[in-house]
């Protein structure tokens, strides 16, 4: 029996992601779509024409049909939705953020670690092929000891829904965008953040722009710029003491290998001819995959799999709550001007 899945918010992701990359999930159904806003609602249905249409997501989660939920409303309704879909004994999936403060991420945590039921978060650049060749060469020793990550992810200047335009509802560079390397760093180290420094500018919509400084718990600082008015690059630059290896999402098709030395070394060579082996198999995938990154079907596949062989998922709610803390430490040391530490706070103790 396959899972049934409902679709909160029908929005640009949900449609253009969630619901193409659900079409191609073996085992999933979407059985029903929910969205307050009929344009959205009946293209929603092009995609999922046997799906329930409502107007109101609470409406889906009393339907007694669906096991369920890939949440993709407003991040400011993320966290109301994701503790009445656990209520309503839903397995949840939530597009990034989880919430908007640590506070709401806080009762999502408590709400789902109480229910038995499958939480993930969307945090899909984790299965992207690239990400997960450069953890793995990493791990492996390849660049050595680590030392820095410097990361610049940026889009141009676009027409945005109100709510994408202040930080209270959801908007901002920090929740649309740091949210996600915030993760990857976490995830490419293995490591959590323990320090926090910043800077966030509101130059065309609130908190546009924002720069961060990361000191994580092995030592590696880590660099990161934001920026919803700039141009298209998500880039992310992990530094060792034997090699760099460098995760360009729109522009490589594998991770780059650079050695310390011009004159190269073994591992260098040999990252680079596994990496010239997957190229041409992640070029193909990204080509067919939704918004060109394959990381979207797989981590629908992931949680769908989670749910029917109740198996853990990952990344999971607790790891959206880890990035949320970062974030708002960054705004605090952002207005007061010094570095945050994370390590005591009740938040990072979950993470």
């Amino acid at each position: 029996m396959p899972v049934r899945i409902g679709v909160l918010g029908c929005g640009n992701i949900a449609r253009v992601a969630h619901l193409r990359s659900l079409a191609g999930t073996t085992g999933a159904e979407v059985v029903a779509i929910a969205d307050a806003d009929a344009a959205n609602l009946a293209a929603a249905r092009r995609l999922a024409p046997g799906a329930k249409p409502v107007g109101h997501y609470a409406d889906l989660l009393a339907e007694p049909g669906v096991d369920a939920v890939v949440i993709a409303l407003p991040p400011a309704i993320h966290a109301d939705a994701a503790v009445a879909a656990l209520q309503n004994g839903k397995h949840v999936y939530v597009e990034k953020p989880l919430a908007t403060t640590v506070a709401d991420a806080a009762r999502v945590i408590r709400t789902w670690q109480g229910s038995r039921l499958t939480g993930m978060m969307g945090f899909n650049y984790r299965y992207n092929p690239i990400v997960r060749q450069a953890r793995l060469r990493i791990a492996a020793g390849a660049i050595g000891q680590p030392i820095a990550i410097r990361t610049v992810f940026a889009t141009p200047r676009r027409t945005m829904p109100s709510w994408k335009q202040k930080r209270g509802t959801g908007g901002g560079a920090l929740l649309d965008l740091a949210v996600h390397h915030i993760d990857l760093v976490r995830f490419l180290l293995d490591a959590d953040v323990a320090r926090v420094s910043a800077e966030i500018h509101s130059t065309i919509t609130d908190q546009d722009t924002a720069f961060l400084q990361l000191c994580l718990t092995n030592g590696v600082t880590a660099q990161s710029m934001c920026c919803l008015s700039a141009v298209d690059e998500d880039r992310i630059e992990v530094y060792g003491s034997k090699a760099k290896v460098t995760i360009d999402r729109y522009r490589s098709l594998r991770a780059e290998e650079t050695p310390a030395s011009a004159r190269g070394t073994l591992s260098g060579a040999i990252g680079r001819l596994l990496g010239e082996m997957g190229a041409a198999s992640y070029a193909l995938q990204k080509r067919r995959a939704p918004l060109h990154d394959p990381s979207f079907p797989a981590a629908m596949n992931a949680f769908v799999r989670a749910v029917r062989d109740h198996e853990t998922a990952t990344p999971s709610l607790v790891d959206g709550l880890c990035a949320l803390a970062v974030i708002e430490a960054a705004e605090l040391s952002a207005s007061s001007g010094r570095a945050i530490p994370l390590d005591g706070t009740a938040a990072v103790s979950s993470c």
